[in-house]
């Protein structure tokens, strides 16, 4: 395995036993206290409700009059230590961002919109370029379900942080890690029966296991993202030695191993830790950003192993026939 990809297990591994922040230097700033105190004393009816009329983007993004003083106020505190010559600092553990049409993270707002739309684009591709015949035909339309769910959750949660799009966008990205092992461990085993049972069974089970522990609350963030990694460097670790045996037997193999090396180089991004560039793009949005021209190389894997599989099993039946 890659160094890199050693350093980076290592990195998040240590990252894990890091206590969550409740919160920043900048949340707990007298400068942005104050001003939180005064903004919610002159603006707000309640923690919700806001005395005057608000832009419309913030009422269809359901923005409370508090989350408005907070933005508000986080703007002024950043002004105050870049004045001073401080760093930029961070508000319940995240950076600043300047906020676009309601949305707080733009950038990965964007970027995940791009990502969903390349997988529906090459998933219509997919659809009329391989046979619906093919043995792993239905294995990959529901992957591709799959990942259009989680890109659009990814959208969402971007857009507006709260516990329900947090949840979502967690046990969405989950699934899609999960998914993608489950369906590579399916093309390897796939003319053995009960392999596609006991695959499936698994899956089903570490599936619904996470999903419950992450919706009541007894999976934090980091333990999800560990776990994420893990199983993202299962499904590298078996997807490459599949690729090296069967590098000479079929062409296009080499597509789902750079998918793979190139998936793990751009996840290194989430390791960069700098303040948003020109205050829209961090190394999350960035991370979002590179992983859309990925998509292609995948689903042109998915395409063609579906066309050799589909030649590979009508050719089994003939010989079958003919034997007969």
């Amino acid at each position: 395995m890659p160094k890199p990809v050693w350093v980076f297990l290592l990195l998040v591994i240590q990252s894990c036993f890091v206590r969550n922040t409740v919160g920043s230097i900048g949340d707990m700033s007298q400068i942005y206290n104050q001003c939180l105190a005064q903004c919610r004393n002159n603006n707000c009816k309640n923690e919700i409700n806001f005395k005057k009329q608000p832009p419309l983007s913030l009422i269809l993004l359901n923005w409370y009059c508090k989350e408005d003083c907070s933005y508000t106020c986080t703007w002024k505190t950043v002004d105050f230590f870049i004045s001073h010559g401080l760093k930029v600092p961070q508000f319940h553990g995240k950076w600043p961002f300047i906020r676009m049409f309601g949305c707080q993270e733009p950038a990965s707002v964007l970027f995940s919109i791009l990502n969903f739309y390349a997988h529906w684009k090459m998933f219509q591709k997919f659809k009329k370029q391989a046979d619906s015949s093919s043995p792993m035909f239905y294995i990959w339309t529901y992957f591709s379900i799959i990942c259009l769910n989680g890109w659009f959750w990814s959208a969402i949660f971007h857009s507006r942080d709260r516990p329900f799009t947090e949840a979502m966008d967690y046990s969405c990205a989950f699934s899609m890690v999960l998914t993608f092992l489950y369906c590579m461990l399916l093309r390897i085993t796939y003319k053995n029966n009960k392999a596609f049972i006991v695959i499936t069974c698994g899956y089903v089970s570490i599936l619904c296991t996470h999903l419950s522990h992450l919706w009541s609350g007894s999976i934090n963030y980091h333990y999800n993202m560990i776990l994420n990694i893990l199983i993202g460097l299962a499904t590298f670790t078996i997807t490459m030695l599949w690729w090296y045996v069967n590098r000479k037997k079929l062409f296009y193999a080499y597509l789902i191993a750079w998918f793979n090396i190139w998936t793990v180089f751009v996840t290194l991004l989430e390791l960069a830790d700098f303040p948003p560039i020109f205050w829209i793009l961090d190394a999350h949005s960035l991370w979002h950003a590179s992983t859309v021209p990925l998509i292609p190389l995948l689903y042109r894997f998915m395409i063609s192993d579906c066309s050799y599989l589909q030649t590979y099993y009508y050719k089994s039946l003939l010989d079958i026939n003919h034997r007969q």
